[in-house]
């Protein structure tokens, strides 16, 4: 898109002061410098040549995330030879990363003479104009949710605009560690049930019900559970009714039972439909932080949740599909025709207004409100106002409410707003990449102590972590269990080496090797670990009741990791109420016309507490239902 720029008096003098300062002093050659990034150290060459003029700029070395640091990388080193200029404003979402390029580059004109303060004057803006576009279906957000969507209105035949106001699709989809919950009777039969699983069925089965919903499927448990155990079957038990009243239950009976079920139905479809577009499973389930039961599973041929966002975008690519992407554009407002959303309005990196008119529908699929430390302090019921601009979270810092406000302002109706989860995440930073291993290994405070039933739902495991000293803690695993692969990369790709260094991980061939790191009596760690080994062999927990001890989870074997967590904010479980068909309701329950939702915009799913690796499930299955709503609406 050509654009007409606008040359203010600031602009006029900075260029001035850049033409007879900044080029009568540089040397002409080429600069490296280097700066702090998310991850680790950001490399860049700058090259100046003969005139003064910046000629190149280029990232030559960086740990940041894959997916998530990509536009950064790209987009910033041109701006800056373009613009002739340092006054280039960071991309959303790649926040620190494109910090560490600016800083970088600063110190690369430094060292060759420019003058620094010329090229710090902000880029003039664009004159903003009104640009107009159609389509069929708009989806707001280009996350996992947003890009199901997008697959499921393409398959329908509809044309999509993809609307992403940051630089990279993605969304918190990209950030998460790929868990993906269903039932799955096979992979999860490769387990033996412990008889604490087996009497934590027969516990939830043996529950009054909430309601007739509930109790039928209780009932349909019980008679399932009934047949497994006259089968003689020796692997752990599973269905997608066990799923759903176990999710229920997970979020206090809070969350509209119709809707988590229908998610527990949905997961198992969903997962096949990613394997028929190339997404490759792993032909084992395991269970991650906070999931409960050992159902969930992640990609064998990707790492993270970058695998899900890889597969759609593939698939769009590969298929032709005719989804267009507005990247660095901001969704403002839903147009409304009447009663019936009509389309979108939304503002791009060079200030147009765009209006966009969808013929069919429109699907909001931007996120919860987890980085949004005003809505968090506003609507948080859980955590006594802990969740302030001190306490990190583990999302992009895109993840700001959005579509919440927008949808709310056109008669939507909001539900669970108060509800907000934390995760286990880097004490620094708040992410939860700087890892090995799996949460389901043993927690140990400062003391070297276990201190929970590491198995718990989310929010237990974060009230008895806020208890110990410092309100922090490790978990311990083996070499031969931390996920490391044959390149150094931990699961979600990032150098273990680095992470060593940087003091979020340490190594030791012994037990007592890893006390100095956690602070802890060597003596205390070794007989705790000892502990341990016993429950992993008997499969009983004196201490905390934990039901089940995995095998990836004995420290039989070094070397032998511990890993420094503590916890940060990490999911919105409310927002826009929908239904079963993901249709958008108004405060009187009836579906608002060309509205639908998805993903951790809407709430009603989990209630107060929602389980690990529940989340992308959600996101993907009722994404695909509310493209595909969309797409077919008369």
């Amino acid at each position: 898109m050509k654009t007409k720029l606008t040359i203010t008096a600031t602009a006029v003098a900075a260029a001035l002061a850049f033409a007879s300062g900044a080029t009568l002093a540089a040397k002409a050659g080429t600069y490296k410098a280097t700066a702090q990034g998310h991850n680790g150290p950001v490399t860049v060459d700058m090259t100046v040549d003969a005139a003064g003029k910046i000629a190149a700029v280029r990232v030559t070395d960086n740990k940041e995330t894959v997916g998530i640091a990509d536009a950064a990388i790209r987009i910033l080193p041109e701006n800056i030879v373009k613009h002739q200029s340092l006054g280039i404003d960071a991309l959303t979402g790649a926040t620190y990363s494109s910090k560490a390029i600016l800083a970088a580059a600063k110190d690369c004109a430094t060292q060759a003479g420019l003058d620094v303060a010329a090229l710090l004057a902000p880029v003039a803006k664009t004159q903003g104009k009104v640009i107009r576009k159609k389509a069929d279906v708009v989806v707001i957000g280009g996350g996992g949710a947003g890009l199901s969507a997008a697959v499921g209105a393409a398959e329908k035949n509809a044309t999509d605009i993809v609307i992403e106001k940051t630089a990279s699709l993605g969304g918190n989809t990209m950030r998460a560690g790929g868990g993906y919950n269903y039932a799955d009777p096979v992979l999860e039969g490769r387990h033996e049930m412990t008889e604490g699983q087996k009497k934590m069925v027969r516990d939830m089965v043996a529950e009054t019900p909430k309601s007739e919903a509930h109790k039928k499927l209780l009932d349909t448990v019980r008679a399932q559970f009934e047949a497994y155990e006259k089968s003689g079957a020796k692997g752990v038990f599973d269905s997608p009714e066990y799923h759903a009243i176990q999710t229920y239950k997970s979020g206090d009976y809070e969350a509209d039972i119709n809707l988590v079920y229908e998610l527990c139905k949905l997961a198992p479809g969903t997962a096949k439909h990613l394997a028929d577009m190339g997404f490759q499973w792993h032909d084992y389930s395991s269970q991650y932080v906070g999931a409960l039961w050992p159902r969930s599973h992640d990609a064998a041929n990707f790492k993270s949740g970058f695998g899900f966002i890889q597969t759609y975008e593939a698939t769009i690519r590969d298929k032709h599909y005719p989804v267009e992407y507005l990247m660095q554009t901001r969704a403002s407002e839903l147009m409304m025709e009447g009663a019936r959303v009509a389309g979108v309005k939304a503002v791009d990196a060079d200030g147009n207004t765009i209006e966009i008119d969808a013929t069919k529908g429109v699907v909001i699929a931007s996120g919860g409100f987890g980085a949004n430390v005003e809505m968090r302090m506003k609507y948080d019921k859980l955590w006594n106002g802990l969740l302030n601009e001190k306490f990190p979270t583990t999302n992009s810092p895109a993840i700001t409410g959005d579509g919440i406000v927008m949808a709310e302002k056109i008669g939507a109706d909001l539900v669970g707003m108060g509800y907000i989860q934390l995760l286990i995440g880097d004490p620094q930073t708040g992410v939860t990449s700087t890892l090995v291993g799996a949460g389901t290994s043993m927690y140990v405070n400062r003391d070297g102590k276990r201190f929970v039933n590491e198995l718990e739902r989310r929010d237990n495991l974060v009230k008895a972590i806020l208890k110990q000293p410092k309100g922090d803690f490790f978990w311990l695993t083996t070499e031969a269990n931390a996920q490391i692969d044959d390149k150094g990369l931990n699961k979600y790709g990032l150098k273990v080496e680095d992470l060593i260094r940087q003091g979020k991980i340490a190594k030791s061939d012994t037990i007592e090797g890893l006390a100095p790191f956690i602070g802890c009596d060597p003596a205390v760690l070794k007989k705790t670990v000892e502990e341990w080994r016993e429950m992993c062999r008997t499969q009983k927990d004196p201490q905390f009741g934990r039901a089940s001890f995995m095998e990836d989870v004995t420290l039989d074997k070094g070397p032998y990791y511990a890993v420094w967590r503590s916890p940060s904010v990490h999911h919105t479980m409310g927002g826009i109420r929908i239904n079963t068909k993901a249709q958008v309701l108004d405060k009187s329950g009836n579906p608002i016309p060309g509205l639908w939702a998805a993903g951790e915009v809407t709430g009603g799913i989990h209630g107060k507490n929602r389980v690990g690796a529940n989340a992308i499930p959600d996101a993907l299955s009722f994404g695909r239902i509310a493209g595909i709503g969309a797409a077919t609406a008369k």
